[in-house]
């Protein structure tokens, strides 16, 4: 949980400060945020947006939310049960986190799958912090089955094609599996039906161990295609510099099924040890 919580940081921390996040689409729309700095600025839209006020916003935003990224990946090394202070950082971090959730989201139309499939990103920082604090609780274990599943199905409404399928979904099964296009839409339809199903299966005791592992081997895949199918030998450093943090905010979605997993065989042993106890 710590190392996935520090790359999540990592990585939006390496996209504000490297690259621009999805709060310029917000800051330069000037229909509707254009109102707000025209109220910060004190002066027209229409100056701000020539003279680039806005971008200038825009750099001064992403650099600040890199900085407190930064820090908040800083404090996922030291909280512990002692050091609890450390939470603030994070939850500053996490803040951050939500506010570029909520940028791409606005960047998506408003598509309420955006929003549900950042659910384990979002959750995982104050997983670790929790854990400082609480180990192996039925609630806490059922937070995160909630967390993950709700992540499965946002992919899952994306990929069934409820939501218009991503075109950079139909490319990684293209350049992955080396398929054409028609058959790559197609099964992703299925991959979608099957994240369906894990967000159902991870509450079902008899079939929860199974659906773990499908949910760990799934989720690192999918993490780890945004690397392979965008891999330039070539232009090793500059495909690295692109597409790792692509794969490093991503790991939630194999981290908690795998934390779901060790939790499971704690509490089984636990109850094992107490029956043995017992006779």
């Amino acid at each position: 949980m710590r190392v996935s919580a520090a790359a999540i940081f990592i990585s939006q921390a390496w996209e504000c400060l490297r690259w621009h996040t999805k709060i310029n689409n917000v800051l330069l729309d000037p229909q509707r945020f254009g109102r707000i700095l025209e109220w910060f600025y004190g002066t027209s839209r229409q100056e701000i947006y020539t003279s680039k006020m806005a971008e200038g916003a825009i750099v001064a935003a992403d650099n600040l939310m890199g900085v407190l990224c930064l820090g908040a990946a800083v404090a996922t090394v030291f909280i512990s049960s002692k050091f609890r202070f450390w939470k603030w950082f994070i939850y500053l971090g996490t803040g951050v986190l939500c506010l570029i959730c909520l940028a791409e989201f606005y960047d998506k139309n408003f598509r309420i799958g955006q929003l549900l499939e950042y659910s384990a990103r979002l959750s995982a920082p104050l997983f670790l912090v929790t854990s400082t604090r609480i180990h192996n609780s039925n609630h806490f274990i059922l937070l995160m089955k909630i967390a993950i599943g709700i992540t499965f199905i946002g992919h899952g409404l994306f990929a069934v094609g409820y939501y218009p399928q991503p075109g950079h979904f139909v490319d990684m099964m293209i350049k992955g599996f080396g398929m054409q296009e028609e058959l790559a839409k197609f099964l992703l339809i299925g991959f979608g039906v099957l994240d369906f199903l894990f967000a159902i299966a991870i509450f079902i005791p008899s079939i929860t161990k199974p659906a773990l592992f499908y949910g760990i081997a799934w989720g690192f895949a999918t993490a780890l295609a945004r690397i392979t199918t965008n891999f330039h030998f070539e232009f090793f450093e500059n495909s690295l510099e692109q597409y790792l943090h692509e794969f490093m905010i991503r790991t939630p979605h194999f981290v908690l099924p795998l934390v779901l997993l060790i939790s499971g065989k704690k509490v089984d042993t636990t109850l094992f040890q107490s029956r043995g106890t017992g006779e």
